[in-house]
């Protein structure tokens, strides 16, 4: 299942035999891997929101023969200009999403501790691995996890 959640211009030959092969086995896959992957080819080559809007329409009018497949577009309905909005800049809150799940998280992971302390450590064990991603806002998200730690002190669980 990793190869398919892999783009396709990313596998190697043999990764994509393997991927053909999971094809083969489940045929009703291949649909929505290749959807995904012409989503994925709009928002990386679009010029515009003009062009990319023109395109996501065409593949649109592509599937109306599969119903399960046109709820994207109605999540696109609903936020159109918001996922159109990335075209103007490139501009993505992806980081922030990111930082966001990974707390939520360790916080469910975190059931039972005593004290803010320890779950405080644990966040800032797994935002310093987050270093990696996040190098240019990473003294940024420190000063944010310091002024929540501020905000928590002396509180327990």
């Amino acid at each position: 299942m990793w190869l398919y959640r892999r783009r396709r211009k990313t596998l190697t030959p043999e990764e994509l035999i393997e991927l053909d092969q999971l094809f083969d086995a489940i045929p009703d896959l291949e649909l929505p891997y290749c959807i995904r992957e012409d989503v994925a080819e709009i928002f990386d080559t679009a010029k515009n929101r003009r062009e990319a809007a023109e395109r996501l329409e065409e593949l649109r009018a592509v599937l109306a023969g599969e119903p399960e497949l046109l709820e994207f577009f109605a999540l696109y309905d609903r936020w159109r200009d918001g996922i159109l909005a990335y075209f103007d800049h490139r501009q993505t809150s992806a980081q922030v999403e990111g930082l966001n799940t990974k707390a939520r998280v360790i916080t469910r992971r975190s059931y039972g501790l005593k004290h803010a302390d320890s779950l405080w450590k644990r966040l800032v064990l797994d935002v310093n691995r987050a270093i990696r991603v996040f190098r240019r806002t990473v003294s940024e998200l420190h000063a944010l996890a310091r002024s929540i730690q501020a905000k928590f002190r002396g509180y327990y669980i």
